[in-house]
C-alpha cells in the first residue's frame, strides 16, 4: 500500500511550482511520528524539498478528520531555523497565515536575501501593513482551492525565474484560466 499524498494548500502550491519548473523548499513543522516520516516521503515523491521541515517531538502530524490538539507550531525561531538551512533563494511565499513575530522573520530573510514575497490570506483577512507593503498578497478564495493553488504556484516559479511580479501573474492567470473581477 503506497503511503498518502501530503495534502493541504501548501503542498498544493508546492506541486504547481515545482511542475512549473521552480525549485521548492517547504519550511514548516510537522510530528516527529508515523504520520510526518510519510509526509516526508510524499513531499521527496513530489519533488518538494523539505530540508527546512522542522520535526516537532511535543507535537503529532495532523491527519484529515482528525482531533486538531498538539498541532506542528511554527514560532519565529522556527522561521529563522528553516529560513537559515536554506543557502540562497528568490521567493518567500508564506502558503498558511503565521503569529507577528514568525512573519516578521520570513519578510526579514526574504529582505536580507533580497527574495520576493508572496503571501496568501484567508478569505476576509486584511494583511499587516509590512506585509503589505512588501509583497503580493493575494486572498484565497472560498472555493477553488485547487485552481488558486495552481496560480499560485505558477506565479511563485515566474518570480523564481526572475520575471517581473506584473509579467509572472498575467502569465500565471492566462495559464491557468484564472479570471480577474473587478
Amino acid at each position: 500500500m503506497a503511503p498518502p499524498v501530503p495534502a493541504g494548500l501548501c503542498v498544493s502550491i508546492a506541486r504547481a511550482a515545482v511542475a512549473a519548473g521552480a525549485i521548492v523548499e517547504l519550511v514548516g513543522s510537522i510530528g516527529d511520528d508515523a504520520a510526518g516520516d510519510a509526509v516526508v516521503v510524499g513531499l521527496s515523491r513530489l519533488g518538494i524539498g523539505h530540508a527546512a521541515l522542522l520535526r516537532d517531538p511535543a507535537a503529532r502530524t495532523p491527519l484529515p478528520d482528525a482531533p486538531a490538539d498538539a498541532l506542528p507550531r511554527l514560532d519565529r525561531a522556527d522561521v529563522e531555523l528553516g529560513l537559515g538551512y536554506l543557502v540562497d533563494f528568490g521567493v518567500v511565499l508564506l502558503a498558511e497565515p503565521l503569529d507577528a513575530q514568525a512573519e516578521d522573520a520570513a519578510l526579514d530573510a526574504a529582505a536580507y536575501h533580497g527574495a520576493q514575497v508572496v503571501a496568501v490570506v484567508p478569505p476576509g483577512r486584511t494583511p499587516g501593513e509590512r506585509l503589505a507593503g512588501v509583497g503580493t498578497v493575494l486572498e484565497a478564495p472560498d472555493e477553488d482551492g485547487a485552481a488558486f493553488a495552481e496560480l499560485v504556484g505558477r506565479f511563485a516559479a515566474e518570480l523564481e525565474r526572475g520575471t517581473p511580479a506584473s509579467v509572472g501573474f498575467e502569465r500565471a492567470t492566462a495559464a491557468t484560466g484564472w479570471e480577474r473581477h473587478p
